[in-house]
């Protein structure tokens, strides 16, 4: 592969992004010309559609160029090749258009940048045609590693069309939300989290990959399967000073969708707001979240507040975050302490995983 300079390899994403809508429009007049029955079968809407699709391709290839990674890009193009796999649509169709960006692109970068992306197109063509497009036989636990790894990528990039694509496939090729708000939203938001406590990203990757999972919660939360059964009354809160809230959030889904009636109060609450929801909504349950040591004595304090206010009938009180262990949560005087997502419903309900009281 053509090797570049620093500056040379610093300022190519840039560029390729840069370039992205031009040469996402010339594959698909490119296409159309070489598929003629498409203009009849697919019009307007395909052209769009096929805009799309290659503007997607170009960002996941500046981020893998930024990174000087063809394997990732590989990685992303396995992907592709499986969602289009699933739709009847052969992957020998995702090698042409690879093969179109590298002749649009070359045409408009310096030679040797043309040349140094034109090989990492090889080795994603070279994976499809070798039959690596894989993924529709993947254990979903296997095709949930990959989508999760492709969208962590997306969140570092801060690239929030490519992050909520990938996980509406997900969806889409008929993994349960759920599963998918645990193995890929709530196991990636970790790593982003690990990354900037080792400052290995900043604290503005940090918030944008957060922002970006916001949206994508939003988007799901329609999605979720309702429950037949009515499990009880949750209040879902995060202590006053406590910023973070996409974790409490995806519980608060969770729960809902496993029959609570969920009040979510957002984080950064004051404790006299809490116990007013929590007598108003007359809670079975409360969960208090906590990302940061810092909040721990504020939840302390709720926590004793909660069982002076409602000694006798105090809710069972059920903490989460990163900022605990399970240790932890006794000496805050909690009921139960919840290290991931998936255990969330059996312990506000009062039972062990797996249905044991």
């Amino acid at each position: 592969m053509t090797d570049l300079t620093g500056d040379q390899r610093a300022t190519l994403p840039g560029k390729l992004r840069g370039l992205k809508q031009a040469v996402a429009e010339h594959v698909t007049e490119e296409f159309f010309r070489l598929h003629p029955d498409w203009e009849a079968r697919y019009g307007d809407r395909g052209r769009q559609l096929c805009v799309e699709d290659e503007c997607l391709h170009l960002e996941f290839l500046a981020g893998a160029v930024s990174g000087g990674s063809p394997a990732a890009f590989a990685g992303y193009v396995r992907w592709a090749a499986g969602v289009l796999s699933t739709r009847g649509i052969d992957p020998h169709y995702l090698a042409e258009a690879l093969g179109l960006i590298g002749q649009g692109l070359a045409a408009r970068l310096p030679e040797a940048e043309g040349a140094f992306v034109v090989g990492f197109l090889a080795a994603a063509r070279t994976a499809v045609a070798d039959g690596q497009a894989d993924s529709p036989v993947l254990a979903s636990n296997e095709a949930l590693a990959l989508t999760r790894g492709l969208f962590l990528e997306a969140l570092l990039q801060g690239r929030r069309k490519p992050a909520c694509t990938i996980v509406l496939e997900a969806i889409r090729e008929g993994h349960p939300v759920i599963e998918v708000y645990a193995e890929v939203l709530g196991k990636a938001l970790r790593e982003v989290g690990r990354l900037w406590e080792s400052n290995r990203i900043t604290v503005a990757a940090e918030h944008t990959a957060t922002a970006i999972v916001q949206l994508i919660l939003a988007q799901l939360y329609p999605l979720l399967p309702a429950s037949e059964v009515l499990r009880g009354n949750a209040v879902i809160t995060g202590v006053e000073g406590e910023l973070h809230q996409v974790g409490a959030n995806m519980v608060a889904d969770v729960l809902e969708a496993d029959g609570w009636n969920v009040r979510f109060l957002g984080t950064n609450m004051p404790h006299a707001g809490v116990l007013q929801a929590i007598e108003e909504h007359r809670a079975d349950a409360v969960g208090i979240s906590a990302a940061t040591l810092l909040s721990l004595p504020k939840v302390r304090g709720l926590v004793s507040d909660m069982r002076k206010k409602f000694a006798g009938r105090c809710p069972r009180i059920v903490v989460g975050g990163s900022a605990f262990r399970s240790a932890l949560a006794e000496e805050v005087g909690a009921d139960a302490f919840g290290a991931d997502l998936c255990s969330a419903p059996a312990l506000f309900a009062g039972t062990r995983p797996g249905g044991q009281a």
